[in-house]
């Protein structure tokens, strides 16, 4: 049996290796609150939410080193949506905020 893209359980283990890779903040919860590499705030039920101030979403990374660009690897990496959107440029006004 072949396994789809589509596949639910797939789509739900890459969110969850990608939300894995990201910092977590001392004296939030773990499981609700993360940075990305950027050091924006992101929370886990904001997934795919652009009106969110703690949206975030992932993008795929090509693997660091030798090994990882022979293979053409991808890495699945969380990221605040406004890196997604290019809007990572002009000035947050969400970034240097303490979570709530």
């Amino acid at each position: 049996m072949s396994r789809h893209a589509q596949d639910p359980f797939l789509i739900l283990q890459g969110r969850i290796d990608a939300w894995e890779r990201c910092a977590r903040i001392p004296g939030c919860d773990k499981a609700i609150w993360r940075q990305d590499a950027q050091g924006r705030v992101i929370r886990w039920s904001d997934f795919g939410d652009r009106f969110s101030r703690y949206g975030w979403e992932i993008v795929s990374r090509p693997r660091p080193g030798v090994l990882g660009r022979a293979l053409a690897g991808k890495r699945l990496e969380a990221v605040h949506w406004r890196v997604v959107t290019g809007d990572a440029l002009s000035r947050d006004p969400f970034l240097d905020q303490r979570a709530a």
